[in-house]
């Protein structure tokens, strides 16, 4: 539990103490007790020349049970240990049980909760995702465009940054790639794991599973079209919102209720968790 001493900060374990109180403000570990975030505050005076006002910064270690401190590597030169208090820093380190996202200049890292580093690239965003073996990334061009594409936990890419989104269905191992906005000749994108790609399709693909691929229309209302590739057939539904759930089975969001569809005999039933 955090505790307060001599108008500092630290953080006590059974009594015990484990990270002394000299910080302005602490963030307790996550739930299995491998990181927090401790920070030091400083007034920085605003360059207005007309008007003296303050702000103030917070500059951070993440720090484990043993007080050791985050160090990565942000270029073949520099390294950094000290880390501004963005807004989602704590619900970064808090909604993965094994990895996190960090920031330094105005870049992405992606590093383990061991305090290893994992990406070495600073990325415009890192996304982590149901599917543990990747990470969605975007990077900006030179023109300010960005795009998204897929790496693996050895930074390599699996899918190339050519989409303004990337979905993955874990159930059925497969990517999609989204190009609406990006100029990538409006093709819509499937993946296998491997990065080898399976299928392009004009229209909006907002997902695939082994045997089906599902549209999204926006205009002139929004609905879904489910496609059989192999037979061609195709059948329209309403939904607020999709998701995978089984094999050839989603699960799908409608009037406030979840029901699980199956692709294969069009039939929905009022999913119970």
């Amino acid at each position: 539990m955090p505790f307060k001493e001599n108008l500092k900060w630290g953080i006590k374990e059974n009594e015990k103490v484990i990270i002394k109180p000299v910080y302005d403000t602490v963030f307790n570990f996550d739930a299995n007790g491998k990181i927090c975030l401790a920070c030091f505050k400083s007034k920085a005076l605003s360059p207005n020349r007309f008007i003296k006002t303050y702000t103030i910064n917070y500059s951070c270690n993440y720090l484990n049970k043993q007080g050791n401190r985050l160090k990565i590597k942000t270029d073949e030169t520099d390294t950094c240990s000290v880390f501004s208090l963005a807004k989602t820093a704590v619900k970064q380190y808090t909604d993965n049980s094994d990895y996190f996202i960090v920031t330094s200049k105005n870049k992405k890292y992606l590093v383990a909760k061991d305090l290893s580093q994992v990406t070495f690239k600073g990325y415009n965003e890192i996304y982590l995702n149901a599917e543990p073996k990747f990470a969605i990334t975007e990077i900006k061009n030179e023109a300010n465009i960005i795009y998204t594409g897929l790496i693996n936990f050895k930074e390599e890419i699996i899918v190339p940054y050519l989409y303004s989104g990337i979905k993955i269905n874990h159930k059925d191992s497969l990517i999609v790639g989204c190009s609406a906005g990006v100029g990538n000749n409006g093709d819509d994108d499937i993946y296998d794991y491997t990065g080898k790609k399976l299928a392009s399709y004009k229209r909006h693909t907002d997902m695939a599973t082994k045997n089906f691929v599902i549209y999204k229309i926006f205009e002139p209302k929004e609905y879904y079209i489910l496609l059989n590739p192999k037979t061609k057939e195709e059948t329209t539904f309403t939904a607020e919102e999709i998701a995978p759930f089984e094999k050839d089975q989603i699960i799908m969001k409608v009037k406030n209720e979840w029901f699980v569809f199956d692709l294969s005999t069009k039939k929905k039933n009022l999913y119970k968790k």
